[in-house]
């Protein structure tokens, strides 16, 4: 093994082998005298190379998490003895490792192995829930995207309790399509609870029915009613988490509850215009979802939640190009509502999650800092389904598509009935990690799978040598698609938001030889 650094890390692994070792512990360890996006940086290359060196068992022995690292017990096998001849020749040149290495061979050995510690996987170590759409009880069919809204809101709250596993929301709500002979939440969704409810809207008032259920038995746990002010809707949503965190027995206590506690809007119209807007881009409206998500940051300057959105809107603009606007206008609206966001409220993982995109997808070509975002993002709330799906697309295109297959697989956990993003995000990746089966395999079973992901497709068809049946579907697209999809622009935005060279070339070559060129 070349790399000193790799060295360094797998000894320090093998410890403690099946314990997992958080990120920042590490980039302490072996990185001390770094800045934290240079540490970082240089955690991801080291365990790329690795990686490469354990060869073909090498995902089977390391285990990689989007906030932890750890080698699988099972398959390593540690030399007890330590002493003074302790990585005896490994110099790092880092004073935080040598003072390791140091403690360790002074340390007394008596020949057993730590106990290792539980992985860090998604496994059945902590509830698992599943919110299901609140019911939209208002007389109005064009008010559920209030309800939808609600919903969204409560999984995203949810989910920074890390005591809990909350399924994401494309299966949440998918799941509430299903048959009635098909939903039993337990087996398609692998949960152990449910929150279902409903919302009624009148005017400044609104009510919302709540409930915990079994999903083994239906039994209800706990159900509660809350008629409010409109302008309470938001006091509604943590009172609704604070119980079922409570009735699960959690605690409600520490950091948890901290970041539980958001700023409301300094306007309701604006947080009524970004539930529109949201629901619109659910629905694949994305001309609508754009123009709702300018309409609030006009209508609540003050909401990083308003700025933080419009600049993610910006930043699918690069790719599809509905509205109209240059590359260098997109770029700069992405920056500035990004900014705007993080000015006004830089503890909120989703701000950060969405100034990742901003930044990492543009012509700016910040993929650094789109890179620091999400690692904060993550840092805050790892167990966000949404935030672990864009630090995979950061991963896959910053090149580190191993990584972001591994974090994928965590975030399929939390989405067993897949959905648009997710798939959207494994064909991106196997793309860039040049599995062009699995790329067109990513959408199987799906129907209408939005343009992007279909220009995905004639891209690994051309690079298969399937060049007919990749200008066929590419015909097709473009005499389809929705909102003005141009495929020479998508292709543009797939190049340019690669950091590697090679996969830059890849995106093009795949593109042009079916036929569309930039």
């Amino acid at each position: 093994m070349k790399s000193r650094k790799a060295k360094a890390l797998l000894a320090y692994l093998a410890q403690s082998p099946g314990r997992p070792r958080s990120r920042e512990e590490i980039v302490a360890l072996l990185w001390s005298d770094r800045g934290a996006a240079q540490a970082r940086a240089s955690l991801r290359q080291t365990l790329s190379t690795l990686r490469k060196e354990l060869g073909e068992h090498g995902a089977a022995i390391l285990r990689i998490d989007a906030d932890s690292v750890a080698l699988e017990a099972a398959r390593v096998a540690v030399d007890p003895n330590g002493g003074e001849d302790f990585l005896a020749g490994l110099h790092v040149n880092d004073p935080a490792f040598d003072d390791w290495v140091r403690d360790m061979r002074l340390a007394p050995h008596d020949g057993t192995a730590q106990t290792p510690a539980s992985g860090s996987g998604l496994d059945h170590d902590r509830p698992y829930v599943a919110v299901l759409p609140f019911a939209n009880l208002s007389g109005d069919p064009d008010q559920q995207y209030f309800a939808d809204g609600i919903t969204e809101d409560i999984i995203a709250e949810l989910s920074r309790f890390q005591s809990l596993w909350v399924i994401g929301r494309s299966s949440s709500f998918d799941f509430s399509k299903l048959d009635s002979a098909e939903r039993d939440a337990g087996r398609s969704l692998g949960v152990s609870y449910i929150v279902e409810g409903s919302v009624r809207k009148a005017g400044d008032q609104v009510r919302v029915a709540a409930q915990l259920m079994d999903a083994s038995d239906g039994l209800r746990i706990w159900a509660d009613r809350y008629d409010r002010k409109l302008e309470d809707i938001f006091v509604v949503q943590d009172e609704v988490v604070a119980a079922v965190v409570a009735k699960l027995g959690l605690s409600l206590d520490g950091r948890e509850t901290t970041l539980a506690r958001r700023r409301p809007p300094n306007k309701l119209s604006g947080y009524d215009l970004l539930l529109r807007a949201r629901s619109a881009w659910w629905h694949g409206d994305d001309r609508a979802a754009y123009d709702l998500a300018r309409r609030s940051v006009e209508a609540d300057p003050g909401s990083a939640a308003a700025h933080a959105y419009f600049s993610l809107q910006h930043a699918y603009q690069f790719f599809t190009g509905s509205v109209g606007l240059s590359l260098d206008e997109i770029a700069e609206n992405c920056r500035v509502h990004a900014e705007a966001a993080l000015a006004l409220d830089d503890t909120d993982p989703i701000v950060h999650a969405y100034a990742s995109m901003a930044f990492g997808f543009s012509p700016l070509a910040a993929k650094e800092r789109g890179l620091k975002h999400i690692e904060i993002a993550s840092t805050l709330n790892p167990h966000d389904c949404e935030i672990m799906l864009f630090h995979a697309w950061q991963l896959a295109f910053a090149g580190e598509p191993q990584e972001a297959l591994i974090l994928l697989a965590k975030a399929s956990k939390l989405n067993p009935l897949g959905g648009f993003m997710i798939s959207g995000c494994y064909a991106d990746t196997l793309y860039i990690n040049r599995d062009y089966d699995g790329a067109l395999e990513s959408y199987k079973g799906l129907a209408d799978p939005p343009p992007g992901v279909v220009a995905v497709f004639v891209a690994s068809l051309a690079q298969l040598g399937r060049i007919d049946e990749a200008k066929a579907l590419l015909s097709k697209l473009e005499s389809v698609a929705a909102g003005g999809f141009k495929a020479d622009q998508y292709a543009r935005a797939q190049f340019v938001s690669c950091l590697r060279k090679e996969d830059k070339d890849n995106w093009r070559r795949g593109f042009a030889l079916a036929g569309v060129t930039f």
